[in-house]
């Protein structure tokens, strides 16, 4: 079942939008329905700073550039002095 939605989008992005649908072979509302479909239902950015931390800790956000081990330790020498 579809249902009507009325959006205020500038000019210029409606027109965007066209485009992309017209090469794509879609309407405007399908590409909208399917990226909104794509989404997660929670968002990362829903996570508090104390889960960020938690993952970071728990070694479940890397990053090639930072070293979290030696970034953890330097933080906790910066604060307690160890």
């Amino acid at each position: 079942m579809t249902t009507k939605l009325t959006l205020s989008i500038n000019k210029e992005v409606v027109k965007k939008a066209k485009r992309i649908a017209q090469t794509r072979g879609k309407s405007v509302s399908k590409m909208i329905e399917e990226f909104i479909g794509s989404l997660p239902e929670k968002d990362a950015a829903d996570k508090t700073a104390v889960d960020k931390i938690k993952n970071i800790i728990n070694g479940k956000i890397t990053h090639p550039k930072i070293d979290w081990k030696k970034t953890k330790e330097e933080r906790l020498t910066d604060k307690y002095g160890i």
